[in-house]
């Protein structure tokens, strides 16, 4: 193992339960750093709420869970990252790594930023023009000033190269992998027909936040094109309720497929494995992603893809989906009625992605981890022997 500090912090304040992508990404990348670095000492900074949620993780006991009364409040999570958690880590470990964005202007440990993506300045989100402006103004100087940055994607990388003006010999490549929980039984399919009112035709599923980047808008009208020759299928969005949604719906209502698309709320485990075993379809319409974890998710489980042609999807997908332009309602339309009619098509890119998925570990995103850690290290302990020389 490449030298790296002997104290290292995750800066993970934002983290509540249920919040897709990145809590995957604290879960599952911990216990795989602890053990490619057992001779290191770790600690997570996250709030109140994000301390009971993390204390329920198996590996909890082997790392320091910290929190501060005026860290992770509501309201205030941005400001408290960018200004005393500096303080607070600078004091504690001796290297800090934020995992979504935001992080300490100034601290005393050398800092390594995660930047998921750019979205909020490619394809900002009309509901959430409070926490745009907040990045807009906070982000730009924390990845100027992190000692290295980590992207998802090379997509993502040329992003923050491009948008935020960050040399590309800083920024490091480092892809995740689908979530780590063991695969739990699903609800039995006759069930979730009946409760969901799925009828018993063909079902689409897109699992993802109900956010304007996720282009669901388009999908639900790619689907009343999908109405017109399948009659019976469906689309199934599952997920948190948000103002969005509600947009989703009356689009629905408006296009007359009120009843073909389905908006169940964010479902437990065994309601989603049941859906993934039920689904002809997986399809993801994200005009901007620094990733996709949810691809994979689905490939894991033999779900045939139709995704995306944009952003960081095809690094993921591979040859494993069936691509669409995001932009494009026929061409999305397209890509679902092939899918779930041909079953030819259906069961190669099953197969291709269960394959794709498989190469994708935590292992691997926690090594690359290690590496970036290691660099920033380095290039710090250049910095100070450099300083100690001019005195």
């Amino acid at each position: 193992m490449t030298d790296i500090p002997p104290r290292i912090g995750l800066n993970s304040l934002f983290l509540e339960p249920r919040m897709g992508g990145l809590d995957t990404y604290v879960r599952a990348l911990m216990p795989e750093l602890l053990r490619l670095a057992p001779n290191a000492r770790f600690s997570v900074f996250c709030s109140i709420g994000g301390r009971d949620y993390l204390s329920q993780e198996p590996w909890a006991p082997e790392v320091e869970l910290i929190t501060h009364p005026l860290l992770g409040r509501p309201g205030t999570k941005a400001i408290g990252e960018v200004s005393l958690l500096g303080l607070i880590a600078g004091r504690r470990v001796d290297l800090l790594h934020s995992v979504a964005m935001t992080a300490p202007l100034r601290t005393a440990a050398v800092n390594v930023v995660t930047l998921a993506d750019v979205t909020w300045i490619v394809a900002p989100d009309p509901g959430e023009a409070t926490t745009t402006r907040l990045w807009r103004l906070l982000v730009p100087p924390v990845a100027r000033r992190a000692d290295r940055l980590i992207a998802l994607s090379q997509a993502g990388a040329s992003h923050v190269e491009q948008y935020l003006r960050v040399p590309r010999e800083r920024i490091d490549v480092v892809p995740l992998a689908a979530g780590r929980n063991d695969l739990v039984d699903p609800t039995p399919e006759p069930d979730l027909r009946s409760r969901l009112r799925l009828g018993g035709g063909p079902v689409i599923l897109s699992v993802s936040a109900k956010k304007a980047h996720k282009n669901l808008a388009r999908l639900i009208e790619a689907m009343a094109l999908v109405s017109q020759r399948h009659r019976d299928a469906v689309l199934v969005l599952p997920g948190n309720s948000t103002a969005h949604e509600r947009e989703l719906q009356k689009l629905a209502q408006q296009l007359g497929i009120g009843e073909r698309v389905i908006f169940p709320d964010y479902v437990n485990a065994a309601d989603l494995e049941g859906l993934y075993a039920l689904s002809s379809c997986f399809a993801f319409a994200s005009v901007n992603e620094g990733f996709g974890i949810p691809v994979l998710e689905a490939m894991r489980r033999g779900v045939p893809v139709a995704c995306s042609r944009a952003s960081a999807l095809p690094e993921v997908a591979g040859e494993a989906a069936r691509y669409f332009d995001p932009l494009s309602v026929p061409e999305i339309a397209a890509a679902l009625s092939e899918v779930i009619s041909d079953r030819a098509l259906a069961m190669r890119l099953s197969e291709q992605g269960v394959g794709r998925e498989a190469e994708f570990t935590w292992q691997t995103t926690a090594e690359g981890t290690l590496e970036s850690y290691a660099r920033a290290w380095s290039a710090a302990g250049r910095r100070g022997r450099q300083a100690r020389l001019a005195r």
